[in-house]
């Protein structure tokens, strides 16, 4: 491929969310579960017009997402196969999310978050993505079922990473709906949780820790963790700070700091020179979309070393999330 075709290849990529989006709101991959259909058969089924839907498949089948044989039918690949709803680690809410107004149109002013280091999402919606999700629910929804799939896979390997078995009670700060806890006590039967998070969270939590058992081990707190975090014998912060600035990540570990225990940061780690990796465009998110900053070791270290604790040791779980251990 020559560097014209390479940059082009780059350039032509801003088609490829939308592309994914809609097939992925129309339920096309679950649809041809076990049954090859043309396009037109698709359509009939998910309420769409034929012609469209052909391009938009063709379109997708190009790069490998969906196929079409001989016969114009489509049938799924494995790439195709995560846009189900019904697989683990589905990315079908990923596909979604990532053509929604919210998450695609700020990138129109990037130049302005370059020019001044501040979210093109607040000047784009006049409000924070964080207060935009509390009164857009279904795009807090896709939001989340997004978070939860890009992260599931992460939890085994991030309990794998360090060992618990000292520790009573683990804090789980701004844990979501339990995920990370969730592996942690049923590999950990002896530990017992604590959830903080805010109320509009908590009743999700409730019931996933409910339906694995855990509910009567965990005890869930309404709270802001810029103030204030409940007592634990170690805390952990999971895929959290990096949506914060810096000043607000050093807020969150002090008010972690005053309980003198162990905190465990779980987070992406930029790799040094141009490798390529997750994180250096996650960080292009938190800058147009979030305000925060996705972090090397060395700025990790530096952080929690500004809040007060003492870096001991930062183990890479898997190719994506490392742990940071302090205290």
């Amino acid at each position: 491929m020559t560097a014209r075709q390479q940059l082009t290849t780059y350039l032509n990529g801003k088609r490829i969310p939308p592309v994914l989006a809609v097939l992925a709101e129309l339920g096309i991959a679950d649809a041809l579960v076990g049954k090859p259909l043309t396009a037109a058969e698709l359509a009939e089924q998910v309420g769409a017009d034929p012609r469209a839907l052909y391009r938009v498949l063709r379109a997708a089948a190009s790069i490998g997402v969906f196929a079409e044989d001989s016969d114009g039918r489509f049938t799924l690949t494995e790439t195709a196969e995560l846009l189900r709803s019904d697989v683990p680690g589905s990315l079908r809410a990923a596909a979604q999310m990532f053509a929604l107004e919210p998450f695609w149109s700020p990138y129109a002013n990037i130049a302005e978050s370059v020019r001044t280091g501040k979210p093109a999402f607040e000047s784009t919606f006049g409000t924070s993505i964080y207060d935009y999700l509390q009164t857009h629910p279904d795009d807090a929804a896709v939001f989340g079922a997004t978070v939860a799939s890009f992260h599931d896979q992460a939890m085994a390997p991030i309990v794998a990473a360090h060992d618990f078995s000292p520790y009573g009670t683990v804090v789980d700060l701004g844990g979501g709906s339990g995920n990370l806890l969730i592996e942690l006590l049923t590999a950990y039967p002896d530990l017992r949780g604590v959830l903080l998070e805010l109320d509009a969270v908590l009743p999700a939590a409730d019931q996933a820790l409910e339906a694995a058992g855990l509910r009567d081990r965990v005890d869930l707190v309404a709270g802001d963790f810029f103030t204030a975090v409940p007592p634990g014998d170690v805390y952990v912060i999971k895929s959290c700070l990096h949506n914060f600035t810096d000043d607000q990540a050093i807020q969150i570990l002090r008010a972690t700091r005053t309980a003198s225990a162990p905190v465990l940061v779980a987070e992406t780690m930029i790799p040094p020179g141009n490798t390529a990796h997750y994180s250096k465009f996650d960080d292009i998110e938190m800058l147009v979309i979030a305000g925060g900053v996705d972090r090397t070791e060395q700025e990790w270290s530096d952080l929690v070393t500004a809040a007060g604790f003492t870096p001991r040791e930062i183990v890479q779980c898997d190719e994506r999330f490392s742990l940071l251990v302090a205290d």
